[in-house]
């Protein structure tokens, strides 16, 4: 069986967000992950399994059970907030201590009424955002945001945000490139912040631009952006419960 996560046109999700291991070959890769599966299935290892997607960055990962592993399809019992997001991404990370690695699966179907998931091309992978110190979280409003370095200031909209870092997405060009200090202002819906920062890099996209800044954070600007973000992760859940 071709691999899908070979292909770079993955539906809902960039392949910029895992990379792909491999262990002896795709097909063995496989078929031990498949081996794995049937034996939590039989009880013959403990059931570990726990699921993870994203949605507006924020992870979304619950246990799961096997109900049926036949022909490299594997039927999943799966929480409906994941069911939902599978849904949404047709993929699925899975994780196991039974597992050397994470390993991606393409969702065949959800069957919404029932809480089941069809997962069948399995493939080990790497997930760099694993690796993050802090939850990111898409912002739902438009939040205006500041970045100003020396003589030169930035105007955007907040993209993404965390404890130790913001995303500012901007249509303005500037010479800004990286490892520049400078301040960021947060015009947050309670209160407006600045906190000192430094200019990681600059991601050109198609019409904008994305202004990725780590903040240096002090125990006020902490507690105003952990609040900010609670909220977010609030109303980002409630957009998921809506639609299931």
């Amino acid at each position: 069986m071709a691999n899908l996560f070979s292909s770079r046109e993955m539906t809902g999700y960039l392949t910029s967000q895992y990379q792909l291991r491999t262990v002896k070959d795709v097909q063995k890769d496989e078929a031990a992950i498949i081996e794995v599966l049937e034996a939590i299935r039989d009880n013959r290892l403990s059931n570990d399994l726990v699921l993870l997607n994203y949605y507006k960055e924020l992870p979304i990962s619950f246990g799961a059970n096997i109900e049926r592993v036949e022909r490299g399809v594997a039927d999943l019992a799966v929480h409906k907030l994941q069911a939902v997001s599978m849904l949404m991404q047709m993929m699925t990370f899975i994780k196991s201590e039974h597992l050397p690695y994470c390993v991606i699966a393409k969702v065949l179907k959800v069957k919404k009424a029932e809480n089941i998931a069809l997962l069948t091309q399995f493939s080990y992978v790497h997930i760099p955002s694993e690796q993050r110190m802090y939850v990111r979280v898409t912002v739902l409003d438009r939040i205006e945001a500041f970045f100003r370095c020396g003589q030169q200031e930035v105007r955007g909209t907040i993209d993404d945000i965390s404890y130790g870092g913001v995303a500012i997405l901007s249509s303005q060009e500037s010479a800004l490139a990286g490892n520049e200090k400078g301040m960021v202002t947060l015009c947050l819906p309670a209160t407006s912040v600045e906190i000192p920062g430094i200019l990681l890099r600059v991601d050109h996209q198609q019409q904008d631009r994305r202004y990725v800044i780590r903040l240096e954070m002090d125990p006020k600007s902490e507690k105003i952006l952990s609040q900010f973000i609670f909220q977010e992760q609030i109303g980002i859940l409630r957009e998921l419960k809506d639609m299931c």
